[in-house]
């Protein structure tokens, strides 16, 4: 392969990489890309946490990917063949890991090899360096593959190549790093923001974490992208911000609403829409929608529109759902959670009147996982 063709690969990769999404997609694509490059067998990738590597990803074409170990941690020091690459930022490359110089200070572990029958022969190790030269991981690539699928040693000239891959593999994991900082702190912001919303009302703030984590579960069940899972999560806590413009007397009302009062009270979803519509961001636009369409009922019966069936916005939908099931399973000063069956009851008579059937379906297949949101973010009265 020639230098121009290598060079077209990296860039390549490296688009493909820093189009990657979630910081587990991207770990596993660098493993795949690293061993392609390299054709290696098998491999681990460690990113670095303090002083310590923790273990992340590994992929073993032998073993036909069966064997995974994770929360498995190394010290960065000069002690296994990891941590001394993260210790001195120099890439290893043996020939035979049973037969390690003894001028290294390491020796290989055969603990893996003994119980899952490989032998691990060749090994390239290089560390992930940043732009600054800070080493946030370790990429491990253990035994290289002729054509005829023979293991071989790594070739000398592949070692520039895949530090230069680990490069940019580096920048790709932090720059998806930043991007996890920068968005949870955004949805702290929402939660904190919503909560102040309903301060008045009798909602919690985990009720407000509970329903957007069930609306992510629900819409990751209905098999959407990872994009818009991740968007609904992020735009559901503002569902009832429009109740900051309901007055107190309506609001904190103890008994049940006399006519004119609920007319007020479903003003709430036109006030939300009204207080975040028309955003340079998209994610405050669907926070919109949801603010607007969450009461609305897929047989038409809702408001503030009546609009219904597929006309009814999938957010609003989804939301809808995850909105009342809290309401119906959390525990409150002035009422009980109702029981899981009773609730799983009411929704399923509610199948194409309240909510939209596909939505329940997507209820039903994920209702495991809300459950342990649920138990996770539990109300303490």
């Amino acid at each position: 392969m020639d230098k121009k063709t290598i060079l077209e690969n990296l860039i390549n990769i490296s688009i493909q990489m820093n189009s990657e999404y979630s910081i587990n997609k991207l770990l596993e694509t660098i493993m795949e890309k690293a061993r392609e490059i390299t054709n290696a067998d098998a491999g681990s990738l460690y990113l670095k946490e303090k002083n310590n590597l923790k273990f992340l990803v590994t992929q073993n074409d032998t073993l036909n990917n069966q064997n995974t170990a994770f929360n498995v941690i190394i010290p960065v020091d000069k002690k296994s063949i990891a941590g001394y690459v993260a210790y001195t930022g120099e890439h290893l490359n043996i020939k035979d890991a049973y037969n390690i110089s003894s001028d290294y200070p390491f020796v290989y572990n055969t603990d893996f090899d003994e119980k899952n029958n490989y032998r691990c022969i060749s090994m390239l190790v290089v560390p992930m360096k940043d732009n600054t030269g800070n080493i946030i991981g370790v990429i491990q690539l253990i035994n290289a593959k002729n054509k005829n699928g023979n293991t071989i040693d790594f070739n000398e000239t592949i070692e520039p190549i895949i530090n230069s891959f680990a490069s940019m593999a580096a920048m790709a994991v932090k720059n998806v790093q930043l991007k996890d900082t920068i968005k949870k702190a955004y949805l702290d912001t929402i939660y904190r923001l919503s909560i102040a919303a309903e301060f008045k009302d009798l909602d919690t703030g985990l009720h407000i974490k509970r329903m957007s984590v069930y609306s992510q579960i629900l819409a990751e069940e209905m098999g959407k992208g990872d994009e818009f899972c991740e968007k609904i999560l992020y735009a559901s806590p503002l569902h009832d911000v429009g109740k900051i413009g309901i007055p107190d007397r309506i609001l904190l009302k103890p008994a049940k609403l006399d006519a004119d009062e609920w007319i007020v009270m479903k003003q709430h979803t036109i006030m939300g829409y009204e207080i975040l519509k028309d955003s340079e961001h998209e994610l405050m636009n669907i926070s919109s929608t949801i603010a607007l369409s969450h009461h609305e009922r897929f047989d038409g019966n809702g408001y503030p529109h009546g609009i219904t069936g597929n006309d009814i916005p999938i957010e609003g939908r989804i939301v809808a759902l995850a909105d009342v099931f809290d309401a119906l399973s959390s525990k409150r000063p002035y009422k009980k959670p109702w029981p899981i069956e009773k609730i799983l009851t009411v929704i399923r008579e509610e199948r194409g009147k309240q909510f939209d059937e596909k939505v329940i379906d997507a209820f039903n297949k994920g209702l495991k996982r809300i459950l342990e949101t649920r138990d996770k973010l539990e109300d303490e009265f």
